[in-house]
């Protein structure tokens, strides 16, 4: 008799974000929103959630994890993560690959994405966890969209009734995940439900909450900062 399916979850946070653009050098995760880091708050946002552990991908020569403080109910653990987000997620498939079956679920989420509801969690948890491939949380693109192949000039206005915004967590079965993440393209691999759609299949879209941003520019810190308080976690 196969053992029953369990969850997990694999926080991305080996990126130094870039486009951030801290004068300090330090990556984003590791500032501050009140009295904790974002990644503080991203690890705290699944306290409720029923899964086995939170696992962090890191980056080789990251020297605020160690540091970090949190509040967490579930184990957390820590693995090296990898020059890209496709590499460092397989990184962290693989370390809870150790004590985890093919069958379990893995939700992957940003670590810059510290405002996710435990509401959008088990939302995403209860459409996805009886579909067949998987899924993901999004939204509806909102703006008009330009298509410029100049950068300079708009040249025509894209449909947009048909467009989503991929957020995360995205939600698939451990197996299938890491094989489809090995096989995908690199450079085509932006998320994990790109991998699948390589792959030829369709992962559920499940719409999420406009709050669950993802911080990339040091402006994003204090539209966190009012979420967060609107949620009562401040």
């Amino acid at each position: 008799m196969s053992k029953p399916c369990h969850f997990h979850v694999l926080i991305t946070a080996a990126g130094i974000g870039s486009r951030f653009e801290s004068q300090s050098g330090l990556p984003k995760q590791y500032h501050q929103i009140g009295d904790k880091t974002v990644l503080a708050h991203t690890i705290e946002a699944f306290n409720d959630i029923d899964c086995d552990i939170v696992m962090v991908t890191t980056h080789p020569d990251d020297k605020w994890w160690p540091e970090i403080k949190f509040q967490s109910k579930q184990l957390v653990k820590s693995c090296i993560g990898g020059s890209s987000r496709k590499q460092s997620v397989i990184n962290g498939l693989l370390a809870i690959k150790e004590k985890a079956q093919d069958t379990d679920w893995i939700l992957v989420h940003d670590a810059a994405r510290p405002c996710i509801t435990p509401d959008d969690i088990n939302r995403l948890i209860n459409a996805v966890k009886s579909h067949a491939v998987g899924g993901l949380l999004v939204k509806p693109v909102t703006d008009t969209i330009k298509k410029s192949t100049d950068k300079s000039h708009c040249q025509t206005t894209i449909d947009r009734d048909q467009l989503f915004a991929a957020l995360t967590p995205q939600m698939f079965r451990l197996g299938d995940l890491l094989h489809h993440l090995q096989q995908a393209d690199d450079d085509k691999t932006t998320d994990e439900a790109s991998a699948f759609e390589q792959a030829g299949k369709l992962p559920l879209m499940v719409l999420g909450n406009c709050q669950n941003i993802k911080i990339t520019y040091p402006s994003d810190l204090a539209l966190a900062h009012f979420y967060l308080q609107q949620q009562g976690r401040l």
